[in-house]
């Protein structure tokens, strides 16, 4: 009896271990995940940071400094869409408009413990449409 027990608390000990390396790992995601109809591709971190930046000033007067989220498309091949889903890391979401993108910027936040993207849409006129830790964007 007590041989079982010691094998049930070794194999919990080990199933405990491994799905704490397999959480890390998948909130690891060092890119951002496009979505397209069935595909799923991750733009990586490494991928934006060679897309040219631009410095840019919102209409409340802002500055910052990222990458347009159409340069982020094109890089991928897509041109044609109604409109854009973005999720973020707190399951916030947040949907753009074709008439949004040129004025949506991604701005790559090294400061914070795993680097992350925020969404910035310069003419935003209240300010209120952004997101932190952005993760995924579906394309409709």
């Amino acid at each position: 009896m007590k041989k079982i027990l010691t094998i049930l608390i070794l194999l919990i000990i080990v199933l405990a271990v491994l799905l704490t390396i397999w959480n890390k790992n998948r909130n690891k995601q060092q890119g951002i995940i496009i979505q397209q109809n069935e595909t799923k591709t991750i733009f990586s971190l490494n991928e934006i940071r060679k897309l040219e930046k631009h410095a840019f000033t919102t209409n409340r007067g802002d500055n910052y400094s990222g990458y347009l989220l159409s340069d982020i498309l094109k890089s991928e091949q897509i041109t044609e869409f109604k409109y854009l889903i973005l999720q973020a890391n707190d399951g916030g979401s947040l949907r753009l408009n074709t008439q949004d993108i040129p004025n949506a910027y991604l701005i790559l936040m090294d400061e914070v413990k795993e680097p992350a993207l925020r969404l910035v849409i310069s003419t935003d006129e209240f300010g209120q449409r952004w997101m932190k830790y952005v993760k995924t964007i579906e394309v409709h």
